[in-house]
């Protein structure tokens, strides 16, 4: 009886650990601030005070997005395409956020990219306002924010 109490335990134990993610191998979800869990998130300007649009996977081309969330703040429903100021990673796949300056799947013109649970409030001068399209990317050698 009691190595059967015992066992029970040990298996309630492991099953409760392995849905918190705390066994070895599990890979915890990557937040990067004001982004919902699984998103890729850009904003009109900084993270705190302006619009967001919300990306779950690689987007080619800006020009036909907008900036629906958060729509009581500046920069609501405004197009993406060339407007990008901020950017947010809440990957819970491990993918950075790659950000370009081409429209389409040649990936011109790399800017900037974000690591997942990472990002950055108001990108510098140069990089503002110039993001056209969005390549989710597995882990690279490339030093983003």
């Amino acid at each position: 009886m009691y190595l059967r109490r015992k066992l029970a335990a040990v298996a309630g134990l492991t099953a409760m650990a392995a849905s918190a993610g705390l066994l070895l191998g599990a890979s915890p979800a990557s937040a990067g601030p004001r982004c919902s869990s699984g998103n890729h998130c850009v904003f009109y300007a900084g993270l705190d005070f302006s619009a967001r649009h919300s990306y779950f996977d690689t987007d080619t081309d800006f020009r036909n997005d907008t900036f629906n969330q958060l729509t009581d703040l500046p920069g609501a429903r405004q197009v993406v395409h060339n407007n990008v100021v901020s950017a947010s990673n809440s990957s819970t796949g491990g993918y950075e956020s790659h950000y370009y300056t081409g429209i389409g799947s040649d990936w011109e013109g790399y800017l900037f990219c974000v690591n997942p649970g990472s990002y950055v409030d108001v990108l510098p001068g140069a990089l503002q306002n110039r993001a056209s399209s969005l390549r989710l990317r597995g882990s690279t050698t490339t030093s983003c924010f």
